[in-house]
């Protein structure tokens, strides 16, 4: 089943991949904040990388015709995962230990921080892939 926009995007590729991509780093966060480690969730910037892993899913399973579509949903596919992981992060924060009262203004700019770089870093990784991908693609042709 395909469910597309009224701009012809692909709504199933963006969503399930970026879902499915980011359930991994979601197991493995909680496992090891479990386990006594909350800050593991401090790597995301490392985590990040798995949008690269992202776009080359969005380009090969997308249903659309046009490369632009294909990288766009990359990019809204990458740039979804980013913000799953930067909420993450501000849900797993408190946990590495108490948060002092002068701290949490701090504390919450970090949060809203790691959102929005977040969002943008999943994106251009998503992109960059989808686009060298796309690059590949049409040199075989």
């Amino acid at each position: 089943m395909s469910i597309t926009t009224p701009k012809g995007l692909d709504l199933r590729v963006i969503i399930e991949i970026s879902l499915r991509q980011f359930a991994w780093w979601l197991v493995i966060v909680l496992l090891v904040t479990v386990a006594g480690y909350p800050g593991v969730v401090c790597v995301t910037p490392m985590a990040w990388l798995i949008a690269l892993r992202v776009g080359n899913i969005c380009v090969a399973r997308s249903r659309s015709q046009l490369a632009s579509r294909r990288l766009t949903e990359a990019a809204l596919a990458g740039g979804l995962f980013g913000f799953l992981q930067g909420v993450l992060f501000g849900i797993i924060s408190p946990f590495m230990g108490p948060i002092q009262d002068d701290e949490w203004t701090r504390a919450i700019a970090l949060i809203l921080i790691m959102i929005v770089v977040g969002t943008f870093a999943g994106a251009g990784l998503s992109f960059i892939t989808a686009y060298l991908n796309e690059q590949r693609r049409k040199r075989t042709q």
